[in-house]
């Protein structure tokens, strides 16, 4: 894997974006079930647990559509087979769910900040970096990371804290991140980083 961004991490201005843990992707049966590795929910929900300890922010997303929006390009590229607003497969999975006051965003395309104000939000929030986690890796977190990239916040992606519906997708997808967007950190790291802050 290419060596990430010389800059170093700066974890002071972060937030957690929690990207799509739908129970669409994460619960057997499912639409897409991803079949996700058994460390990763674990893993997120350790960053959840962490950032709101710190008091830090929390930005959750879900993707769904309203009933009878084809949905434009996606909806023709996935022939429909979305998550659709008030079905219980369109909803975050219980153990991660949010907490009262905390944001939830819902979108109805790759990147969390195409159509939403999401950006805005962030800037007030004086957020300057972005730990993302979440599904899918080569989808909706990848876009979502480069879309932040071009919006001036820095990226970093906890890879373990990612899935898509195979490891060849997910390990391609890191690649490209890290060799001209994100930075590529395991949960400990980010942890270990956070918990060294004054």
């Amino acid at each position: 894997m290419p060596k990430t961004g010389s800059t170093k991490i700066d974890l002071r201005g972060c937030a957690l974006m929690v990207i799509d843990m739908q129970r669409y992707f994460m619960e057997r049966g499912a639409s897409a079930f991803l079949a996700p590795p058994c460390t990763m929910v674990p893993n997120v929900l350790a960053l959840i647990d962490e950032f709101r300890a710190r008091g830090l922010p929390i930005i959750f997303t879900r993707h769904a559509h309203r009933k009878g929006d084809p949905a434009g390009q996606m909806g023709r590229w996935w022939k429909g087979k979305l998550p659709r607003l008030g079905d219980p497969e369109s909803e975050i999975i219980d153990s991660i769910s949010p907490m009262k006051g905390e944001l939830c965003i819902t979108k109805q395309r790759y990147s969390a900040f195409e159509g939403t104000d999401l950006a805005e939000r962030l800037r007030r929030r004086r957020v300057r970096t972005l730990a993302i986690c979440g599904v899918m890796t080569n989808l909706c977190v990848e876009t979502t990371a480069r879309h932040a990239f071009m919006k001036e916040f820095q990226p970093v992606i906890v890879k373990d804290a990612c899935a898509a519906n195979s490891q060849r997708l997910h390990k391609a997808s890191l690649a490209n991140l890290a060799y001209g967007f994100a930075h590529i950190v395991g949960t400990r790291e980010i942890l270990s980083t956070l918990r060294r802050l004054p």
